[in-house]
């Protein structure tokens, strides 16, 4: 049975509590960083430490609430249909087969890392019902946990960790599941640094994305790119339009919170018709190499990296997962097994590439072994 409801405290309930003095709330989970390292140069530094999510973790939203539906909009009507039909539900209940296939697909990829020689920190048991309620308070009854995909986290800069706030509501807080993990790591490395982006709710959630970056890419010499999309090239200029990921304000808070650190934060825009974040349609390669589908950018990248070769990526391919891909180091890379075209050109250039089947993930959800990877530690 779902835990849907959180138990109501009595006298009887707080004085238990206190005498079990329980100080743990998902078992295990801070000694999994033991030893590890904050670290990360850029996205296709070697891969020494990261965070999957978990599947256990995989409460459906409203896709018809303002806040999500900024990022669904683009979804096939089916698929709208069903997130509706299904909202509130843990995705094992609402659709078992799919559940187990995503559950698999998910411990494939966190098996890869593990043979890459990645040391994997993850929860595979029930959250508290706390913490699945956790953003209820302003996104109602359907506003609940979802965890599946690490990477929504936040992001490592160097050695400063950053818990980012996405930009669906119930994804903005779904690190405080693995917040006794962020502990064990600040506690293992005394040079860590951990930030939180400025909490964004309860503010106005009618064009979503309250106050948060998006999502990034990380290049070398501390260059960091922000994509914000839109869905009319005229709405860059216009403030009043929603973004499907993140906003300038966001992005803003950002560069301050990381120019102290010696980074740079520089934006784009997108076309939001191909996809909701700029991890899902530009993945970066290895040094020099970048894959983006044509007409996706609507504004040039920055100097630094107009000079990049650029794989032009199959619109195709996008709707099974090929742009959200994940390094294993300069010279090895995780694409979804789905995607041949673009493993065959990747592979063409030189860069192993170890295909990892992830179709029902993305087809389900519409992120990929991107989005379900929270590096927090690369180094070379």
């Amino acid at each position: 049975m779902e835990k849907d409801i959180i138990p109501e405290w009595t006298e009887e309930r707080a004085i238990a509590a206190l005498k079990e003095n329980k100080q743990v709330m998902i078992e295990g989970l801070r000694e999994q960083a033991n030893g590890q390292k904050v670290y990360v140069e850029h996205e296709y530094a070697k891969l020494r430490g990261v965070m999957v999510g978990n599947p256990n973790s995989t409460y459906l939203p409203d896709p018809f609430h303002p806040s999500w539906y900024t990022s669904f909009r683009s979804l096939p009507k089916d698929k709208l249909a069903w997130f509706a039909k299904n909202r509130g539900k843990n995705i094992r209940e609402a659709d078992p087969e799919n559940w187990q296939k995503m559950a698999e697909e998910l411990e494939g990829l966190a098996e890869t890392f593990r043979q890459s020689g990645a040391h994997v920190i993850q929860n595979k048991q029930e959250p508290p019902a706390e913490v699945i309620n956790y953003t209820a308070g302003w996104l109602g009854q359907y506003g609940r946990h979802w965890a599946f995909h690490a990477q929504a986290f936040g992001e490592v800069f160097g050695n400063v960790i950053v818990n980012f706030h996405e930009t669906q509501p119930s994804i903005r807080y779904n690190y405080i599941e693995y917040i006794e993990a962020f502990m064990g790591l600040v506690e293992n490395d005394p040079e860590a640094v951990w930030m939180t982006m400025p909490d964004p709710m309860p503010m106005p959630t009618a064009f979503g994305v309250g106050l948060s970056p998006g999502d990034i890419r990380i290049f070398p010499n501390k260059l960091i790119v922000v994509g914000h999309g839109v869905h009319n090239p005229a709405h860059i200029n216009d403030r009043s339009k929603p973004r499907s990921s993140g906003n300038e304000l966001g992005a803003e808070v950002l560069r301050r919170m990381l120019k102290p650190f010696g980074w740079r934060v520089e934006q784009v825009y997108f076309d939001a018709n191909f996809g909701y974040h700029i991890d899902v349609l530009m993945p970066i390669i290895r040094e020099g190499l970048i894959a983006i589908g044509n007409n996706v950018l609507l504004t040039p990248l920055p100097k630094d990296l107009q000079a990049w070769e650029v794989i032009e990526i199959d619109p195709e391919e996008y709707s099974i997962g090929a742009g959200n891909t994940t390094p294993l180091s300069s010279d090895s890379i995780i694409i979804t097994a789905e995607a041949k075209n673009l493993i065959k050109e990747v592979e063409k250039r030189g860069v192993n590439v170890v295909p990892v089947p992830f179709s029902t993930v993305y087809s389900q959800t519409g992120s990929g072994i991107h989005c379900a990877t929270f590096s927090y530690w690369r180094e070379d």
